[in-house]
């Protein structure tokens, strides 16, 4: 009665959590937080550089020119080592100059409308999809933290949602068109989502390596993706010779000046050499290489031992995410955001993977079940503790401090430890149980005999 009665009583604790109210009410609490924050500090940093790139193409003045001499002009009064941060420009390709002169066509607040209704569809998509990886179980107290997960892109405190970078939106149809994918087999709108990003961004021609780690068939599909995104990169140098050699020269003045390498092994990389005034590009290049080709390695041959145990393919999707958004050689803090409730759900099922009893029977009397709730709660005060060491020294410790690269490589890491150790864990009981067929047929044979 007393074990009834205490799993009644979680019942009813679980189903209380999992109301809709209560989910509901912390989303109210973020958007208002999300509105004191913009009103109270700077927003949309990056959206701002759009919105004056659209004034200039309506004014047919040079998009790129204005930029390359406000960064030319940074440099030669405060140059690179100083704390004042230099002026963002416009870094993208010249194939998206005729979507600005569309939008230059509308006034500056239907665009602001506009957008900010495409930020917040691209987040709500980037939830909804991570939302999918989860199971039954998990989705119970995801769907409590996911309003917190706004301020925590990558599990580490930042406030980059406000920048209003195209990012969002980006990742988010793409992560939404991924999910027919691993659900249906059905990638052709992920390849199409794909290939719209690389006009923007160039490097998202890496996720094109997600469908092939969850279904081998798409190779084809995948590898004429990618050749198509490149030939439309490399056609703008003979559409926009001119304005893409600025675009180049954009790009490497940002690299100079603001120390925009990004989060990754290559951009950290970066910004040591180029803060001690020492070439950067061929280092940082070849570091890039050397790690996307041993975490492409590593997951590919994940990939084929889960495809042998079907029964992985539910842990597998967020490993194999995480591990895709790596390839990325300029990670920055909204590509982290992408991939913060893939992490989430990594690093919540490797602690319960960790902590979990090794006898199942154990579990099933009352001191099993008094020691599966130490594990629970076990796990819960581990994750916590692993959640709030790297935000403190985000928040108080070195004013630059590769924390984010630490906490992504240490998740994707556990990840990849806990697929391991199931998969090793599955053989040895298919090994076991091979083995007790061997020998109950060993022994029926021998008693046919004896009985003969």
């Amino acid at each position: 009665m007393t074990t009834a009665a205490s799993l009644t009583l979680s019942t009813q604790r679980t189903s209380w959590f999992s109301r809709p109210w209560l989910s509901a009410l912390f989303w109210v609490a973020a958007v208002i937080a999300l509105a004191v924050m913009a009103y109270s500090g700077h927003v949309g940093w990056d959206s701002q550089v759009c919105w004056k790139t659209v004034q200039s193409l309506h004014n047919s003045s040079d998009p790129y020119a204005g930029g390359i001499a406000s960064l030319q002009e940074f440099q030669k009064r405060l140059g690179p080592g100083s704390r004042v941060h230099p002026p963002l420009v416009y870094v993208y390709s010249p194939i998206t100059l005729p979507m600005l002169r569309v939008a230059a066509m509308f006034p500056g607040w239907a665009l602001a409308v506009l957008y900010a209704v495409a930020m917040a569809i691209g987040v709500l998509l980037q939830f909804w999809a991570g939302f999918q990886m989860a199971s039954k179980k998990e989705r119970r107290w995801l769907c409590l933290l996911m309003p917190a997960m706004l301020f925590f892109p990558g599990l580490i405190t930042d406030d980059v949602i406000l920048s209003g970078n195209v990012a969002y939106v980006l990742y988010g149809l793409i992560l939404a068109a991924g999910v027919p994918g691993w659900k249906q087999g059905n990638w052709s709108w992920y390849f199409v989502a794909v290939l719209a990003a690389s006009v923007f961004k160039a490097p998202f021609l890496a996720l094109l390596a997600f469908p092939v780690l969850m279904d081998r068939r798409q190779w084809v599909p995948s590898v004429l993706t990618a050749a198509t995104g490149v030939l439309l990169f490399a056609e703008q140098m003979r559409l926009w010779p001119h304005m893409f050699r600025e675009y180049l020269m954009s790009i490497r003045l940002m690299f100079d000046v603001a120390h925009d390498f990004g989060f990754g092994p290559a951009g950290l990389l970066g910004r040591v050499l180029c803060y001690r005034g020492l070439p950067y590009s061929r280092a940082t290049s070849i570091l890039s290489v050397i790690f996307a080709g041993f975490v492409g390695v590593g997951l590919l041959i994940l990939a084929r031992r889960v495809r042998q145990d079907n029964l992985l393919r539910e842990n597998w999707i967020p490993v194999a995410l995480v591990g895709t958004l790596l390839l990325n050689p300029r990670i920055m803090k909204y590509d982290l955001a992408a991939m913060t409730i893939p992490m989430l759900l990594i690093g919540w099922r490797t602690l319960q993977f960790a902590t979990r009893r090794s006898d199942e029977e154990e579990q099933q009397d009352d001191s099993g079940r008094n020691g599966q709730k130490l594990s629970v709660s076990t796990a819960i005060f581990v994750g916590a503790g692993c959640f709030l060491i790297p935000n403190v020294i985000t928040v108080a410790g070195p004013s630059w401090f590769p924390v984010e690269l630490m906490v992504v490589l240490a998740i994707f890491a556990s990840g990849v430890w806990c697929l391991n150790r199931s998969i090793m864990g599955l053989h040895s009981a298919e090994s076991i149980s091979s083995d007790l067929v061997e020998e109950s047929d060993e022994v029926l044979s021998a008693f046919a005999t004896s009985a003969s």
